[in-house]
């Protein structure tokens, strides 16, 4: 549905804040764009619907290249692509119903039709006990589902969401990603997020680019960020993982023993692989770090451990665990 490519955006003070960005956004998707502050993630999204023109490269939509589009065109693909922003920007003077009705008011709309399309999508986003309040009487999760209703009025192919998160408790924010989820499923909406939480990513994202100084550093399934960048991963976005890795690798030096790094990934996650296979080559295992986590659908899980046999069969037992695993890794 979206394809971008090449892309490049360079301030007037030579900032080089987007470069070279190659990705694609499926119909029905939702996707993540991550990274620190500073990398370019706002950016990015504002070229996305041509808030802000990319100095070079190509946004094809349903191939068509929109940066070729004159002014004319470009309402029209607005309401195709349309962004809900960090900060809400709503109207203090309009209640929810009519900052809902602002766009079609716009396009010079039917009363009767905006009244019967708004009361709509305020069923859908269960606010229609609200729809004569004001911005100052709603908390920070109704501001946020106001901005996503008024994103959604015009029916678009893709919704962009600005860090729809940032400023929300954990309670409101797991609300916010359940709507969020429900919108996607309901009317097969493509959605793209921008947000520096990881979490968000895990709960709800198909895909992700993780940009870094504006460079895309990974695109793919989320699955995949976490087994080829974990450990940068736990750097920037959570803490180091806590390993006597001097310790561990000293004991690795010993031929018999091994350092290995374990992915597991959808239903072999909670199955007893690592027991079973090290019982049948009769292999000690000292677990150094485990977790399991559920990236949207399908839970995934690390183990580091070290392995060790007297017996000569260590390379037997790690070629038979790679082969019922997601991913094995000999780290020493």
């Amino acid at each position: 549905m979206l394809k971008v490519k090449d892309l490049n955006l360079v301030y007037e003070n030579k900032n080089h804040v987007l470069k070279d960005i190659n990705f694609e956004v499926k119909n029905g998707e939702i996707f993540g764009i991550i990274g620190l502050s500073g990398a370019g993630k706002s950016s990015l999204l504002r070229t996305l619907n041509l808030l802000q023109r990319p100095t070079s490269g190509n946004i094809f939509l349903d191939e068509i290249d929109i940066t070729t589009v004159d002014k004319k065109d470009l309402r029209n693909l607005r309401k195709k692509i349309s962004i809900v922003f960090q900060h809400f920007n709503l109207l203090s003077t309009r209640n929810v119903f009519d900052n809902i009705a602002l766009p079609l008011e716009i396009e010079k709309k039917d009363i009767k039709e905006i009244e019967k399309k708004v009361d709509k999508i305020l069923e859908e986003v269960n606010l229609s006990h609200k729809k004569s309040s004001y911005p100052s009487q709603l908390s920070g999760g109704e501001k946020q589902r106001t901005a996503i209703a008024r994103g959604m009025i015009n029916n678009p192919e893709i919704l962009l969401l600005d860090e729809p998160t940032s400023a929300l408790d954990p309670q409101t924010t797991q609300k916010i990603l359940d709507l969020i989820l429900d919108i996607n499923k309901r009317f097969n909406l493509s959605i793209i997020i921008v947000t520096h939480e990881m979490d968000v990513i895990k709960k709800i994202c198909d895909k992700v680019v993780y940009l870094k100084n504006g460079s895309v550093e990974f695109f793919g399934p989320v699955h995949e960020l976490f087994v080829e960048k974990e450990n940068e991963i736990f750097k920037e976005f959570y803490q180091e993982i806590n390993i006597d890795w001097s310790r561990a690798k000293q004991l690795s030096s010993k031929e018999t023993i091994k350092l290995l790094k374990i992915v597991f990934w959808g239903k072999h996650t909670h199955e007893a692989v690592l027991d079973e296979v090290s019982k049948k080559y009769d292999v000690k295992v000292n677990i150094l770090y485990g977790k399991i986590e559920h990236l949207k659908d399908n839970p995934y899980g690390t183990l580091i451990i070290n392995v060790e046999s007297e017996n000569g069969k260590i390379n037997d037992f790690i070629k038979e665990l790679d082969s019922k695993v997601y991913s094995l890794e000999v780290l020493q």
